[in-house]
């Protein structure tokens, strides 16, 4: 080598290694900015004399920032959009925006009328649309219903379509535009929760990696931001996604960059009560501890969907809502629970949050709220009542079809709330049916319910066959021993799989699903537990259709007496209890 080229091999990389990092930022210091603008004439567009906004938080999905005192941000261009945080006092048309581009502005518009204490909102979850006219017909009809209620708003909490995990690029793209084409009659915002089966092809032979759409990048097409937050009324509202691809394997928790966004995010909303809403119940989250105590924080409740049943549940102090389906059983007919299919309608006045599960197609309901399927002592008989037939005239209830007794009656925003005092002192021990009927100005509505008065807790399997109804839905205690236990690897994934237990007065098998914080614990055959559970019924065509029974459909010749429901055709549904946390159970001894 000539020695005059190496000297000019060496200056050039001099030159190289000084020039370079002044004339190109790496990738995390390049930079999208914009403004966040007062849009006065409601075009989108920054005009002259129209001023920007101090303090709307920012984000690219990692990093929050904050306006200065003239509305301008600046973010690292990293991840899918730049987002805003819409304040309570503000509209806006255009929230999210792809993060290609360098500049990006966003106008709002004053909306005095999002800043109160009092508003409603509906929950909807687990859609599960496709293209078939009688589902749609349904979703339609939910849909009307809703403009009739006129909530602030509607939150979509994830399964919007059928199975986009199992579909084609090409089928799912066909249902999310049927979805789309639907909620494009509701005449308030809605917000929109990715789910399970919202994320494409993950599950499919014939969907590519590399296909666009695929995982979940057909919901950002459709919908933007899988996580972001809005604000409303004195409330600071929270969508996460607990949806994650790992090794090419679906798992539940909140990635590493979500949570570290969630965290900024709440730094700018310290003291404010929070409204979270989520698709997957956090008892399947892998980092449920990690997220649950950021949110401890705040005053919160939390919203989900997922399990195509209607339980609120506590998770370490805060309530979980999870809602019914508005597809019910995946179409075939009611939930697990015997809810029909439906929405939640939710009444926020200040710190009281208070909720309300319709059937759709229902003028008139009546949920009756307390007491449970058990009851001692003087409890407060409450049931919510529901008409489009006018103003809830009077309310009464009866035991075992005897006098009837006025019930007071408390007016609601949607619904109003019938109480009385009932002594149960008066009854012997055992099963009583209590109906409630209520009269509107068209007429009467009523509803029945059992109840076991008592002061025990537990209850024995062969009493919750035989009265399955009154618990259906709700929780129940039972102690037995375990004779058969298949739960977690090898005989399914973690969290999952179901136990036999009996009692001296018959068996009762329990299903886990997804079961994963905490995981129940080791069983074994002989061992004596207690367990807090949901009785469920599902039917045998959704057995057969659904993996996570299959190993009820393979044994059900030798299920324990009284499972089975059916007629001279056969089986025609199973009833089960469903564990839905670890911590629902007690082993007593080995």
């Amino acid at each position: 080598m000539k020695r005059g080229f190496g000297v000019r091999i060496f200056i050039t990389l001099v030159v190289i290694l000084v020039v370079l990092p002044a004339a190109c930022k790496s990738e995390s210091e390049v930079t999208v900015e914009g403004t966040i603008f007062e849009d006065l004439d409601g075009d989108g567009i920054l005009d002259a004399g129209e001023g920007g906004i101090p303090d709307i938080l920012v984000s690219n999905g990692i990093t929050v920032t904050v306006t200065d005192e003239g509305g301008s941000y600046q973010l690292p261009q990293e991840g899918y959009f730049v987002f805003i945080t819409t304040p309570n006092d503000y509209v806006t048309t255009l929230w999210y925006r792809g993060i290609t581009e360098h500049d990006l502005d966003f106008g709002l518009s004053p909306a005095p009328e999002k800043n109160g204490d009092e508003f409603v909102f509906v929950q909807i979850t687990d859609i599960h649309l496709d293209t078939e006219g009688g589902h749609i017909a349904i979703f339609e009809q939910a849909i009307e219903e809703i403009n009739d209620i006129a909530p602030a708003f509607v939150i979509a909490t994830g399964d919007l379509v059928f199975q986009g995990d199992e579909a084609t690029i090409s089928q799912a793209r066909e249902w999310y535009d049927t979805y789309v084409n639907s909620i494009r009659d509701l005449e308030m915002p809605i917000y929109n929760v990715i789910g399970n089966h919202d994320v494409v092809g993950i599950h499919c032979e014939q969907a590519a990696e590399t296909e666009p759409g695929y995982n979940e990048e057909m919901y950002r097409d459709y919908f933007g931001p899988t996580h972001y937050s809005f604000d409303w009324g004195s409330y600071h509202c929270l969508i996460l996604d607990p949806n994650e691809l790992v090794d090419g394997q679906q798992v539940y928790r909140i990635p590493d960059s979500q949570l570290e966004w969630l965290r900024q995010d709440l730094a700018h909303r310290q003291g404010k009560p929070l409204l979270v809403f989520f698709h997957e119940p956090t008892t399947s989250w892998e980092n449920r501890t990690q997220v649950l105590n950021l949110l401890k924080q705040h005053q919160t409740m939390m919203f989900s969907g997922h399990w195509h049943f209607d339980i609120l549940m506590d998770s370490y102090g805060i309530p979980e809502q999870v809602t019914g389906a508005i597809c019910g059983e995946w179409w075939l007919g009611p939930g697990a629970d015997g809810n029909p299919f439906g929405y939640r309608i939710v009444d926020v006045d200040g710190e009281a949050i208070s909720t309300f599960y319709k059937g759709v197609g229902e003028e008139r309901a009546i949920n009756i709220t307390s007491p449970g399927a058990i009851a001692s002592g003087e409890i407060t008989l409450t049931a919510q009542l529901y008409t489009e037939h006018g103003a809830i005239q009077e309310a009464y209830y009866s035991v075992n079809g005897g006098q009837a007794v006025t019930m007071q009656i408390e007016e609601g925003a949607m619904w109003d709330t019938a109480t009385a005092l009932w002594d149960t002192t008066q009854l012997a021990a055992g099963y009583h049916t209590i109906a409630i009927e209520a009269r509107d100005e068209e007429g009467p509505s009523s509803q029945e319910v059992e109840v076991k008065v008592s002061k025990e807790e537990i209850v024995s399997i062969g009493e919750l066959i035989s009265h399955f109804e009154a618990y259906r839905g709700q929780y129940a205690t039972v102690k037995g021993e375990v004779v058969f236990a298949a739960m977690g690897p090898p005989y399914a994934e973690e969290g999952t799989g179901a136990i036999v237990i009996s009692d001296e007065t018959g068996g009762m098998v329990i299903v886990t699903v997804e079961c994963i914080a905490p995981l129940p614990p080791t069983l074994a055959t002989g061992d004596l537990i207690m367990v807090e559970a949901l009785p469920l019924q599902y039917s045998m065509e959704f057995i057969e259709m659904s993996n996570e029974f299959g190993m009820i459909q393979q044994y059900a010749s030798l299920l324990p007496e009284g499972l089975l429901v059916g007629d001279e055709d056969g089986p025609q549904a199973v009833r089960i209890m469903m564990l839905l946390s670890g911590d629902d159970v007690q082993k007593i001894h080995s």
